[in-house]
């Protein structure tokens, strides 16, 4: 295909990596989808933010963050996951708090004696240090809560993104396991086929649908044949799987946006022989 043994076997590599990256991923995306999972972590995240003080529950009651709701929950053990929000504006978040705290019925300027009276002492000091630096100014105080959210939003962030790459890296050994797509056969076998000018692999697009991987799976040497000898050979296809499911935490943009620079090293025809 490339006129370079090396060439095709990184291509074939790059696609088969690519492809379980972009169905694993695929099928993280659909779990967490269907087990509201950002919703859940940020949840966890506005609650390890107050110190599990029933703000939270009045936040989440809150039209300003929780639009979806009806604001009667009387527990965050009755809060639809549903209607919950997946994302909450800071901006929103820290108005909803103000109200929270005011009740809607007492003026900025006397809202310090409702801060006095959180029975969280680290929240109740964080929330007065930042009522007493906006110097009466609603807009400040309300820019202080929005960046405090925004912070910690950023590493709840991260633990969702470690928890999605964990998931992801389960469903890759998972496919893995099932079609048997042991890195080090393939490679192995790859290079037999390149050699005797059997491997004609079709490089999908770069930015290729779950049917165009699946697709591309079925042209690579993958799938169970004959049961493997329960000794070495058990252990290289372990081996295999491991490293086939760990490509996965590269993500496919990484792998198909690889596969665009291979395919163009040679993108402009063979070398011309020298005259």
């Amino acid at each position: 295909m490339f006129g370079s043994i090396v060439l095709e076997v990184a291509t074939g590599m790059i696609v088969c990596f690519g492809s379980v990256a972009l169905i694993s991923s695929s099928v993280q995306e659909a779990a967490a989808s269907m087990f509201r999972l950002r919703a859940r972590t940020l949840l966890t995240g506005v609650t390890q933010l107050l110190n599990g003080h029933s703000l939270v529950l009045d936040i989440y009651n809150h039209a300003l963050v929780n639009p979806r709701g009806d604001g009667r929950a009387d527990s965050l053990a009755k809060l639809s996951m549903k209607l919950a929000p997946s994302y909450i504006a800071p901006v929103n978040f820290a108005r909803a708090l103000v109200d929270v705290l005011s009740g809607g019925r007492v003026a900025f300027a006397n809202l310090r004696p409702m801060l006095e009276a959180i029975s969280d002492a680290q929240i109740r000091s964080c929330l007065c240090g930042m009522y007493d630096r906006a110097a009466g100014d609603a807009a400040a105080f309300e820019k202080q809560l929005a960046d405090w959210f925004d912070s910690a939003m950023d590493r709840i962030s991260g633990a969702y993104k470690r928890h999605a790459q964990f998931l992801a890296f389960v469903f890759a050994l998972a496919i893995s396991i099932t079609f048997n797509i042991d890195a080090c056969h393939v490679l192995t076998q790859l290079w037999t086929m390149s050699a005797a000018g059997l491997f004609h692999l079709p490089v999908p697009s770069s930015t290729p649908g779950v049917n165009d991987a699946l697709s591309a799976l079925g042209q690579l040497p993958i799938g169970w044949g004959a049961p493997p000898v329960w000794s070495v050979n058990v252990l290289y296809a372990v081996a295999g799987w491991l490293i086939t499911a760990s490509s996965s935490l590269f993500g496919a943009p990484f792998w198909f946006g690889l596969l665009g620079k291979v395919t163009n090293l040679r993108g402009a025809g063979g070398k011309p022989n020298a005259a």
